[in-house]
C-alpha cells in the first residue's frame, strides 16, 4: 500500500483495532508509520467517539492530548450538506449508513483525505462516491 504524501483521517474503528492488545503487528505498524510520518488526521466526531469510551480521567486526558497533536479538520455547512445528501442518495439505493460515518466520509471527501478504518460502512460509501479508503480488515 502506497502511503506516501497522504493524510489519513483515522476513524474510531481503526483506533480501536490498533489499540487492542491482540491486534496484528502489521496493523499496529501501519498506525505507527502514519503517526511517525505526521500523516494522521482527526476531526471532532472521531474525538468524541474515542473520548466517550475512555474508562478513567487519566485515560481521557492522555488520549485527548495524543489526539490534539494530529492534523485537525473542522466541519462546515458544506460538509454537513454533503453528508445529508450522501445519506439521502444511499438510502435511495437501499443502504442505510450511520450519520457519524456519513459525516466522517464527507469530511474526508471535502478535504481529500484517505480514511483509515475497520468499518464496512466506508466501503459501502466508497462504492457510490469518490471516497478513498484503507480498510484494516483487509490487511
Amino acid at each position: 500500500m502506497n502511503r506516501e504524501n497522504k493524510l489519513f483521517l483515522i476513524d474510531t474503528s481503526a483506533w480501536i483495532l490498533g489499540l487492542k492488545r491482540d491486534s496484528s503487528v502489521q496493523i499496529k505498524n501501519i498506525l505507527m508509520e502514519i503517526l511517525d510520518k505526521d500523516q494522521s488526521a482527526t476531526t471532532g466526531i472521531i474525538i468524541l467517539e474515542l473520548l466517550q469510551g475512555t474508562k478513567t480521567k487519566k485515560e481521557y486526558e492522555e488520549i485527548f492530548s495524543d489526539l490534539s497533536a494530529l492534523h485537525y479538520f473542522e466541519e462546515n455547512k458544506e460538509i454537513w450538506k454533503k453528508a445529508s445528501l450522501l445519506g439521502f442518495a444511499l438510502r435511495r439505493k437501499g443502504k442505510t449508513i450511520p450519520s457519524t460515518d456519513l459525516l466522517i466520509a464527507s469530511i474526508s471527501l471535502y478535504y481529500d483525505l484517505d480514511i483509515l478504518h475497520a468499518d464496512n460502512h466506508f466501503e459501502i460509501i466508497k462504492l457510490y462516491s469518490n471516497l478513498k479508503t484503507t480498510d484494516l480488515n483487509k490487511i
